[in-house]
């Protein structure tokens, strides 16, 4: 499927706060307070299974995760405990999850190159990614849904139609997105964590920290 350039543009800038919430299906777990894999499954599975639930990391977090409602694509849960299912992903069969740099998406910085990242489905199925990228992006005016974003690693600058693309149309892959704050302003910037699913046969990455802008 396609979407309006507007509403691609609007859907990756934005990150629009919006007072609608949705009640916590689980409470989460960060840091040193994250459970065992297993206890975290038990905690949030619901019997759906094609309803996403969580997403954990191991010794870094574990999250429920909530779908966008109806009508309002640009839907950022502000629970500080919930990850939001980006519903314009999933048109590419990617599965986009976004997060405010304030609550949730803090934790994304944590994450290091070729940890595994575990999704749950509320039948307790489990797909199991690995992370592989990381990408920051600056917008050059974070006030405006047409804005360019400039690459911070190759200072390249991109639309955000063409940005939309290059990190949501990755079949089969998972993508994490938050904003960056810098210069006292929350939506400086947008980091960018992508993963792709583990095979057996797939290389390994040695891990090192990322360094958030």
């Amino acid at each position: 499927m396609s979407h309006p350039r507007r509403v691609l543009q609007s859907l990756l800038l934005l990150f629009a706060i919006t007072l609608l919430a949705f009640p916590s299906p689980a409470r989460a777990w960060e840091g040193s307070e994250v459970p065992p894999l297993d206890e975290f499954i038990e905690a949030i599975t619901n019997g759906e299974a094609n309803e996403l639930r969580g997403i954990y990391a191991s010794d870094v977090f574990a999250f429920s995760v909530v779908s966008q409602p109806d009508g309002n694509p640009a839907f950022v849960s502000t629970q500080p405990d919930i990850l939001t299912r980006f519903d314009a992903a999933s048109h590419y069969d990617t599965t986009g999850l976004l997060a405010h740099n304030y609550l949730a998406g803090e934790s994304f910085s944590l994450l290091e190159e070729g940890q595994l990242i575990y999704l749950i489905y509320g039948d307790g199925k489990i797909e199991t990614y690995i992370v592989r990228e990381f990408m920051r992006f600056q917008a050059l005016d974070s006030n405006s849904l047409t804005s360019d974003f400039v690459d911070l690693e190759s200072g390249e600058r991109i639309s955000s139609t063409r940005l939309f693309f290059q990190v949501f149309n990755r079949p089969g892959g998972l993508t994490l997105q938050t904003c960056i704050n810098a210069d006292g302003n929350l939506s400086w910037g947008r980091l960018f964590i992508l993963a792709e699913p583990l095979n057996d046969d797939a290389p390994i990455s040695m891990p090192h920290r990322l360094k958030f802008y």
